[in-house]
């Protein structure tokens, strides 16, 4: 059954370990958007140390791009791993007395352990999340964040310190699950080395790494955003118990997220495309707010849609890194590298700023002016081909094999049977995957008129007058029996 596939890889991918151990990892994140490591105090030194952590996680990113096989063999060993499990507990350790002795040295050295434990293991759990692209995402990520907030829960029930070192356990904990999973369930999968196309940066995104330029740029701006929300709804002086009501907002939307993308994975979209526009009415909302005790509401609206969006980023450079891109890790580290910069950017943007709940003189112009930024980066990401297509499960190469093959198999077999030459057959598989003529053109590197004319001789081939009578074909083999010839397409099935 297609409404179950989240459930089966659960159950047939690295299991429960990974499950909890990813849960460990995002409430580890969680701790820090609350200052959970500086009880007791708020503004600045919360701030700026998740400013530094996310800043200083770059460092792993951009060692990716340069040496990708050599960070590929590091998180391959369970040393390693588990190193960086010590060094993130000892971090957010270091963390806690630099609050304590109010000692900016501390929290830098404390600050760049988590960013190496946070960049590393990013690129770790990149692995099991992108394993089986678009599914295995959505099952590790979605279920990591409802995890987390089961996690969170209790943990916030204690008193401040003890919260505080409790959190700062969990990423020796999430490193030691990681860690206990079999090597090859965690590995990225395997690919030739080959070297990035020529022609600048648009090319060695889209032809190396498999990632839209637009979709980046949207990832950027949304990212930016969020970074100056969270000034605003977590660190600002004036927000009570430093952003704790708006992280459990954010963990309760992971929990129906996971149970509505469990239970109908083909209408996940649906549900990303109302994130989205969560976001942009967080922010609409937000502007008329300021200086109100329910100020916190477009917060939690806001922050809610970003928890889709997420999931959805997670998903989408998952399924690309499974499905199109040379260099997997490479895709991965790439939008984690947009992800750290842009976050770290919009948090010091709030901070110069002074934005606060409060408001002040230009507040509410302010956040307009964000907000028209986030209102770009929807529209991109909902025109978004690229993004869509990858929810056509079961079509071709793109989608995932989630009938063990059968719609796969059917353009193979229709293929043969029509007699199309191998570059047909490559537009066949991107025609029923759902892409454009364009997006084939571009992807193929052909032109758009030559797209053209494959579609004509498919159709012709095949006998029908557009791509909806061709793509009944594909999908139901019975309803075309008008052509003959169907038992040797039987015997070859």
């Amino acid at each position: 059954m297609k409404n179950d596939m989240v459930i089966r890889q659960l159950k047939c991918g690295p299991g429960f370990r990974a499950f909890l151990g990813s849960g460990l990892f995002w409430a580890w994140f969680d701790a820090l958007f609350m200052g959970a490591f500086f009880p007791g105090q708020k503004g600045i030194m919360p701030e700026a140390c998740t400013m530094l952590v996310f800043s200083l996680s770059i460092i792993p990113y951009i060692l990716v791009l340069a040496r990708g096989s050599l960070v590929m063999r590091a998180i391959s060993h369970n040393r390693f791993i588990v190193g960086l499990g010590v060094a993130g507990t000892c971090g957010a350790l270091l963390c806690i007395a630099s609050g304590m002795l109010m000692s900016p040295p501390l929290l830098v050295f404390g600050s760049l352990l988590s960013g190496a434990f946070m960049g590393f293991l990013t690129l770790a759990w990149g692995g099991i999340y992108s394993k089986e692209g678009a599914v295995s995402a959505m099952a590790y990520l979605a279920g990591g964040f409802a995890v987390a907030i089961v996690i969170d829960i209790p943990l916030l029930l204690m008193i401040p310190e003890g919260r505080a070192f409790s959190f700062a356990l969990l990423p020796l904990a999430s490193a030691l699950c990681f860690a206990s999973l079999g090597k090859d369930s965690r590995a990225y999968v395997k690919r030739p080395e080959l070297p990035p196309s020529s022609g600048g940066v648009h090319s060695i995104l889209r032809n190396y790494l498999g990632v839209q330029l637009s979709i980046l740029c949207a990832l950027c701006l949304v990212m930016f955003g969020f970074g100056y929300i969270q000034h605003i709804v977590s660190f600002s002086e004036s927000v009570m118990n430093g952003g704790v009501i708006i992280q459990v907002v954010r963990g309760i939307v992971g929990i129906v997220l996971f149970g509505f993308i469990a239970m109908n994975p083909l209408r996940s979209s649906i549900a990303y495309r109302i994130g989205l526009l969560a976001i942009i009415a967080g922010f609409m909302i937000m502007a008329f707010l300021y200086g109100t005790d329910v100020f916190w509401i477009p917060g939690a609206i806001f922050i809610g849609g970003y928890t889709v969006f997420d999931v959805l980023k997670w998903v989408a450079f998952s399924q690309i890194a499974f499905s199109q891109s040379k260099m997997p890790i490479k895709t991965i580290a790439v939008m984690r590298l947009a992800d750290a910069v842009f976050l770290a950017l919009g948090l010091g943007v709030g901070l110069a700023l002074n934005a606060n709940p409060a408001g002040h003189a230009y507040s509410a112009q302010e956040t307009m002016v964000v907000g028209y930024a986030m209102v770009i980066a929807i529209v991109l990401l909902l025109g978004s081909e690229d993004i869509w297509s990858l929810f056509r499960f079961g079509r071709g190469r793109v989608g995932m094999d989630v009938e063990e093959g059968a719609q796969g198999n059917a353009v193979e077999v229709w293929a043969q049977r029509w007699g199309l030459t191998q570059r047909e057959t490559d537009v066949l598989e991107c025609l029923a995957a759902g892409r454009t003529q364009p997006w084939i053109a571009e992807n193929l590197s052909i032109s758009e008129s030559t797209v053209g004319t494959h579609v004509r001789h498919i159709y012709q081939k095949a006998d029908v007058h557009g791509r909806q009578e061709l793509l009944d074909c594909l999908v139901s083999i019975p309803s075309c029996d008008s052509h003959d010839g169907l038992d040797a397409i039987g015997r070859n099935t």
